[in-house]
């Protein structure tokens, strides 16, 4: 026996990633100021559909229209001293989670847990907190703890990290699946250490007192205010958290563009074959990046939690819901690390402003913003597909093109010819519906019916052509009044007067002649619709062939069941099962050509034939647009040469 082979399709989730990863990562051929424009274009649309819905939400629904002088002053008045440790704060942590973020994309992998990662670093740092027993009252927290907490967050979030990535290089775990378990796994054991119903015997160190100080009776994490960090030490880590993001950044983009271990990581995303191919260990290689995501989400963790003056670790129900905008904030950014401060900047400003647009006179709801920023997100996620979006080229083109006559005349050729392909299409599929349901019954009247419809048609055509021949005709003189315009261009340059003169009196005579022309009624030479006029062969038996096609597949089916029951039969010997399926093939390939004598196949033939010529009528079109592009700007070259 034959071993057959194991065709199973891919699973529905690597489907779903490998088309996602094909998704968000951008074309490498295209350039830098492509990828910066696509994003700028992604934030134009984003907050242009976020206007209208403000419009219809509050005007149409409230009638109440918010001015957008108004709203773009409660944006950037919320860059102020009263606001500086949140925006820093949002920065931070924006930038740090999509630069994590952007790492494990650009190697193909998903790192989802980002959230979850950022949020162990809370229970690290505030696990500390309380081990040492520090509190508000009883002084700040010192700056070489702070360093401690900053390490081991880094050092415990890389360890999650790892954990997916061994995951997914070992026992082929998707990250995806093993990065959100484990976020639920961190929310699992943040609430088992930072509830008062568990904390007095998670902690048995600490007193009923120290319980009820530490944490919070909705319980929901600690409570606000439990620990103070000295204004000095906290600036001294913003400060230093700033220059290490932006050294970061540069030297994550150094990696990704100049150096072999980039190269690899890039190459791993583009495709594992490939990569394999070249040398590259993909199981380390995926260990690594999702361990150097994880730490770098560490350090955004680190500084949500302890960048403001009163550190608070609560809303421990649920993965941290701020780690997801990284996603969206990477993508924004095309998952570059220097896009990526950009993008993180344009969402401190969002989530800066959010506050003042709340406030007199706009009065914003809480979910209004949550939806204008979710608008926004979304087209942010999706800003990979205006890279090829390019309105003043696409303008520029235009203006072009309607400032030449071959433009005009030659889209009316283009149209008449599509229109005779189109009716020539339709004719055809007629006639086939006619031959398939025609028989001895229905004969005078489908006959009559097809002749009715061959006059018409015939009629029409004559029309087309006659048209298709004036059009011809617009179109060769579009092109002699542009060579007279290429004439006149050359004398300007060559400062001819009289040449001038005499090819501006000829392009008016020019113009006067096309149009006494195109007054007459002008009449197709090549007339001949003898193709159109010959006899079709109509069936004048009691079935019709639609009928017979039926009958046909039935006893196709039939036979190839009671050829298939015999085959299979065990008792055959080896001569006997191929002399058997020798049979089917024979039957099948005499049944098969039957059906399409009778038409089967037909009404597919027709409706390829014509997409096909329709695509090479558009082909030949554009063709003409590019040549009219070229010869037009060739002219403007001109005209600047002799400025």
């Amino acid at each position: 026996m034959t071993a057959t082979k194991n065709t199973k399709s891919p699973k529905p989730l690597n489907k779903f990633t490998s088309w996602m990863s094909d998704f968000i990562k951008m074309d490498k051929t295209k350039s830098t100021g492509r990828k910066i424009a696509s994003s700028l274009w992604a934030l134009f649309f984003g907050i242009l559909l976020a206007y209208i819905y403000i419009f219809l939400s509050k005007g149409v629904g409230k009638g109440f229209f918010p001015n957008p002088v108004d709203i773009l002053n409660a944006v950037f008045g919320s860059f102020n001293k009263i606001n500086k440790e949140t925006i820093l704060k949002y920065f931070l942590v924006f930038g740090f989670s999509s630069i994590a973020c952007a790492l494990s994309f650009k190697a193909g992998l998903f790192n989802i847990g980002i959230p979850g990662q950022m949020m162990i670093t809370g229970i690290v740092n505030f696990s500390i907190f309380i081990k040492l027993g520090y509190k508000s009252n009883t002084g700040p927290v010192p700056a070489h703890v702070l360093l401690l907490c900053l390490l081991l967050s880094i050092i415990v979030a890389f360890i999650v990290g790892l954990i997916a990535g061994t995951l997914k290089a070992h026992l082929n775990v998707h990250e995806v699946i093993s990065t959100i378990m484990l976020n639920w796994i961190i929310v699992g054991i943040a609430g088992l250490l930072f509830k008062q119903s568990s904390a007095s015997v998670v902690w048995n160190g600490l007193s009923p007192q120290d319980v009820k100080y530490y944490f919070a009776d909705t319980l929901d994490g600690v409570k606000k205010g439990i620990i103070k960090i000295a204004d000095s030490v906290r600036e001294t880590f913003v400060i230093v958290g700033i220059v290490v993001l932006f050294i970061m950044a540069i030297a994550i983009a150094f990696i990704f563009n100049h150096t072999s271990l980039g190269y690899k990581i890039r190459m791993q995303g583009i495709s594992k074959t490939n990569g394999k191919y070249i040398g590259v260990n993909d199981k380390r290689i995926t260990m690594f990046v999702l361990g150097i995501s994880a730490a770098i989400a560490g350090i955004a963790g680190f500084y949500n939690y302890i960048a403001l003056s009163t550190p608070v670790f609560s809303e421990i129900n649920q993965p941290l819901s701020v780690g997801f905008e990284a996603i969206a904030i990477s993508l924004l950014a095309l998952n570059s690390p220097i896009g990526a401060l950009f993008s993180s900047l344009f969402y401190t400003t969002i989530y800066s402003a959010s506050t003042n647009l709340q406030l007199h006179p706009l009065y914003f709801e809480p979910y209004d913003i949550q939806v204008i920023t979710s608008i926004i997100l979304y087209m942010a996620a999706i800003s990979v597909m205006f890279s090829q979006f390019k309105p003043i080229q696409y303008f520029k083109r235009l203006f072009t093109l309607l400032s030449d006559k071959r433009y005009f005349a030659n889209l009316e050729l283009k149209r008449l010819r599509d229109k005779k392909i189109k009716l020539i299409a339709s004719n055809t599929l007629l006639i086939h519906k006619i031959q398939l349901n025609i028989n001895a019954k229905n004969y005078e009247t489908l006959s009559k019916k097809l002749e009715d419809s061959q006059n018409k048609f015939i009629s029409k055509i004559y029309k087309l052509n006659d048209a298709i021949a004036k059009a011809e005709i617009r179109v060769k003189r579009a092109e002699e009044y542009f060579e007279l315009e290429k004439k006149l261009y050359f004398a300007i340059r060559n400062e001819s007067k009289e040449i001038f003169t005499l090819i501006k009196n000829n392009i008016l005579q020019h113009n006067s002649e096309t149009k006494k022309i195109l007054k007459q009624d002008i009449k197709a030479t090549n007339n001949n619709l003898d193709e159109f006029k010959k006899d079709i062969e109509l069936n004048k038996e009691d079935n019709s062939h639609k009928l017979q096609i039926k009958l046909l597949r039935k006893e196709l089916s039939k036979l190839t069941n009671e050829f298939l029951s015999k085959a299979m039969n065990y008792k055959n010997s080896d001569d006997e099962t191929i002399n058997q399926f020798e049979s089917i093939n024979k039957e099948k390939y005499r049944i098969n050509g039957l059906l399409n004598t009778l038409g089967l196949t037909k009404k597919f033939n027709i409706k390829q034939q014509r997409t096909a010529l329709l695509k090479n009528n558009s082909f030949e079109y554009k063709r003409i647009l590019d040549i009219i592009i070229h010869d037009r700007r060739q002219m403007k070259l001109f005209i600047k040469e002799v400025k």
